[in-house]
């Protein structure tokens, strides 16, 4: 199941790295509104985060698609914890509208958080639900 998740999740941050750059720089600020955003939605991207979840597309092809099923099922576990870590961070420290309230030049609006959550949530669900899964050597 790890394997599975791993494989999709690697899409899905493919395509919301990439396609962050194209959202522009929540550093920069339009009308008193932080950019970064897609249709009216406060994501408040950076290019810090796009690579970010690159490196996250990354990690997940690499358990996905490459790593043995052991290997892959700990490079799940770590990204999905950091995926928790950020949510964590994001649900204390939520942005505002204006985008003045970022940490590293991370920004957490609440779409952000929760986006983080679910995908953390399950990636652990996944990769512990292996481990429950494998027999016990007699």
């Amino acid at each position: 199941m790890a394997r599975i998740y791993a494989q999709f999740a690697a899409l899905v941050f493919l395509i919301v790295g990439a396609g962050g750059f194209l959202t522009g720089d929540a550093g920069h600020i339009v009308d008193h509104h932080a950019s970064g955003n897609f249709d009216g939605v406060a994501l408040h991207l950076t290019y810090l985060r796009n690579v970010l979840d690159l490196a996250l597309a990354g990690a997940f092809a690499y358990a996905g698609w490459f790593a043995d099923d052991s290997r892959g099922r700990t490079a799940v576990l770590t990204a999905s914890a950091l995926l928790l870590l950020l949510a964590v961070i994001g649900f204390i420290h939520a942005d505002d509208v204006t985008g003045t309230q970022a940490i590293a030049t991370l920004h957490f609006p609440l779409a952000i958080n929760v986006f983080d959550l679910i995908a953390g949530v399950l990636g652990i669900l996944c990769a512990l639900g292996e481990y429950a899964e494998e027999p016990v050597p007699a």
